[in-house]
């Protein structure tokens, strides 16, 4: 006798099978785009107030060494 909620881990778990099995086979993962996308997140929370798309952009490329401020 098993509960339901083992029951609904254990139909899951029979779905997704090859899914789950392909994880384990292949060393792909989405990790990496996840952070860059928690970093944009976080920029466009504390920049608020940008007027400008251009800016905004900008201080995303900062962020991840895509673009150089040039000294004045």
């Amino acid at each position: 006798d098993i509960s339901d909620y083992m029951k609904t881990s254990i139909k899951s778990i029979k779905k997704y099978k090859d899914y789950i099995k392909n994880t384990f086979e292949c060393d792909y993962t989405n990790g990496l785009i996840e952070g860059i996308n928690n970093k944009i997140k976080v920029i466009k929370r504390i920049a608020f107030g940008y007027k400008s798309f251009f800016h905004f952009k900008n201080r995303i490329l900062i962020s991840q060494n895509l673009l150089k401020l040039k000294a004045v």
